[in-house]
């Protein structure tokens, strides 16, 4: 085949160049500041609840959401899965690790940190420690994802 065509007159023109193909799309932005999407807000009360009523089970799905929103949004810590694990095998690293991991989304964004890894102290306090760090560290995660224009439920 021949990259010349004749005309009409018979001159011989060159061929049509192929068609460039168009760039591929640009893959989705994170959203201003490099910060990916917010998670969603939670009541702690419910937390709590539904974690008393199930026995725990309840307790584990809502760290994998909150660390796995955590994680979508900063870019950084453990994630979903690990934090499971954690949860299931070592459960004392989470109530350590969550607050920590918190505290540096909110340091990340040149804020005071609400909470810390020493927040995780709260649950030695016998019978109402457990709520004290839940209201705590759930309040921190609820007031990061209002600043990003996430509403209550």
């Amino acid at each position: 085949m021949s990259d010349m065509t004749s005309s009409d007159n018979g001159e011989p023109t060159p061929a049509a160049e192929p068609a460039v193909p168009p760039p591929p799309p640009e893959a989705p932005q994170a959203a201003a500041g490099g910060w990916g999407p917010p998670g969603q807000i939670r009541n702690w009360g419910t937390v709590a609840i539904l974690s008393i009523i199930t026995c725990g089970i309840y307790a584990i799905f809502w760290q994998y959401y909150v660390f796995r929103d955590n994680k979508e949004h900063s870019g950084e810590g453990v994630g979903g899965g690990v934090a499971v694990i954690f949860a299931i095998f070592i459960g004392i690293v989470n109530i350590f690790l969550l607050p920590a991991e918190e505290g540096n989304i909110y340091a990340k964004a040149g804020q005071e940190k609400p909470v810390s890894g020493v927040t995780g102290f709260w649950v030695l306090i016998p019978l109402v420690g457990w709520f004290i760090w839940l209201y705590k560290v759930q309040n921190a995660i609820n007031t990061r994802w209002e600043q990003m224009g996430v509403s209550p439920a």
